[in-house]
């Protein structure tokens, strides 16, 4: 084996023993692409120079931050999986804004944050259910915790562009956000960014008793323990479970080994998607006081530091046509797209496909990268090579119906949703439809027929009013 290759290997054992990210176990032709850029970042010319400078007693601890950054996978957007935030909005928040009223305190971690945009969705959801409720008084922390620093930068500054917030209407956009000075990207208003603070965290210091302290009314780790091995996930979960308030809700990703928490948790079903908590919770005692904080403990919702506006690093298009694995290469996609850097993916994406014109995968990022673009041509096209590629894409049906509609054809786009009806049917009721934010067969054909009648029936404005509901939902 060359010396790459050896370094590689070395590499990989070690990001899986420190961040356990199993997923870069058998991802060389990635870490690869990873390790050459961090290598030209510490000026090391040789692959064994880079790993001794992990181990360095003065920089090392400075690269595994930097390497962490570059390691993690990063995609998300506001309010992802839909099914979870309609039992945050309907049931779960509303427990606790119940069993909370007398300590008028709401403690809540929100693991892998990425760009802050899942703890952010949370605390617009918040404030908009207490205002709803005419409380006031609140003490709501919500803590975001993530192992990239660049992730941590970005969240602080609160600036997004079209592809997170492809989920919103306009209307919500210009409600929670005001514009930027970059075209197309937006930043979240100062009275949702007061209730969020953000923090360096790695999972795999909870089992040394690290981590940041409980008791927590609710934590979310939602897609990221699939990308570890299933024990140590597992073994995770329980130690995530161990920082839950009495009567604290824990959420999770649909990929993550749901069966098997109910070993130690109840389990808590809602449509489409599964909460949980400590066993005996509905039965259990009202929550004891919790002490005062003492003086010279950190502000529980500080305003966060401002950091100066920086474009994302640029990420050479090379880079992602030279991966020969298409999933690694959709990965390299997604990452740039998260970053705001919608050109430089779509360029990545092109590159791509030149190596695999046959991946219906690549063909719908494609597509999503065009409409994000406000390029419904290119997106069109991207969706129906998909379905030339794979008929049974329900996805790419929903999205080309949406694009059909907004361009006056809106007959072709109820034919569109009729057959993303019929795929969905044939898929069990919690089964995970691919592409589709986290939403289930079942979730998804209720948007598509929100009147629950049967398709033959349903009248024409049905399929037109369920279109603006499913806009945005994607990867």
């Amino acid at each position: 084996m060359s010396e790459r290759g050896r370094a590689l290997e070395r590499l990989a054992a070690r990001i899986v023993a420190r961040t356990g990210l199993h997923y870069y176990a058998d991802k060389m032709d990635l870490l690869d692409i990873i390790l050459a850029r961090r290598m030209e970042a510490c000026h090391c010319a040789r692959p064994m120079d880079y790993l001794s400078l992990l181990s360095d007693p003065h920089g090392g601890e400075t690269e595994w931050r930097a390497l962490e950054s570059a390691v993690t996978i990063g995609e998300t957007f506001f309010f992802r999986y839909a099914e979870q935030f309609h039992a945050l909005e309907a049931t779960i928040l509303p427990d606790l804004i119940r069993r909370l009223h007398g300590l008028r305190t709401l403690r809540i971690w929100s693991v892998g944050c990425a760009n802050g945009a899942e703890p952010y969705s949370l605390a617009i959801l918040l404030r908009r259910l207490l205002a709803a409720r005419g409380e006031t008084g609140w003490r709501i922390e919500i803590l975001g915790t993530d192992i990239s620093l660049h992730a941590l930068d970005r969240a602080r500054r609160a600036e997004y562009g079209a592809w997170s917030l492809r989920d919103l209407s306009p209307a919500e956009r210009a409600r929670w956000f005001r514009p930027a000075d970059r075209d197309r990207h937006w930043i979240l208003r100062d009275e949702y960014r007061r209730m969020v603070r953000f923090e360096y965290g790695n999972l795999m210091d909870l089992s040394a008793g690290g981590g940041p302290a409980g008791p927590f009314d609710l934590v979310l780790c939602r897609n990221v323990l699939l990308y570890f091995e299933p024990a140590r996930a597992l073994d995770l979960i329980r130690l995530l479970a161990g920082r839950l308030s009495p009567h604290g809700w824990l959420l999770l990703g649909h990929s993550d080994p749901l069966s098997e928490c109910g070993a130690f948790l109840e389990t808590v079903t809602f449509p489409g998607t599964q909460a949980f908590r400590l066993p005996g919770t509905r039965l259990g005692p009202p929550p004891r006081p919790r002490p005062a904080a003492s003086a010279s403990a950190p502000a529980p919702v500080p305003v966060p530091v401002p950091v100066p506006r920086r474009r994302p690093s640029a990420t050479p298009v090379i880079a992602c046509a030279s991966l020969r694995d298409a999933t690694a290469a959709a990965a390299a996609v997604r990452d740039l797209a998260e970053a705001g850097a919608l050109d430089q993916a779509l360029a990545c994406c092109a590159a791509a496909l030149a190596d695999h014109p046959l991946d219906a995968g690549l063909h719908f990022l494609s597509g999503m990268l065009a409409a994000g673009a406000g390029d419904p041509a290119s997106a069109e096209h991207g969706f129906r090579r998909v379905l030339y590629l794979r008929r049974d894409h329900v996805m790419a049906h929903v999205h080309l119906a949406h694009l059909l509609h907004d361009s006056g054809q809106a007959g072709e786009g109820r034919r569109l949703l009729r057959q993303a009806r019929m795929l969905l049917e044939r898929l069990p009721p919690d089964a995970p439809v691919a592409e589709a934010g986290g939403l289930t067969a079942a979730g998804l054909l209720r948007l598509i027929r929100p009147d629950g009648t049967d398709h033959d029936d349903e009248p024409p404005q049905a399929d037109a009013a369920a279109l603006p509901a499913l806009r945005g939902t994607g990867t």
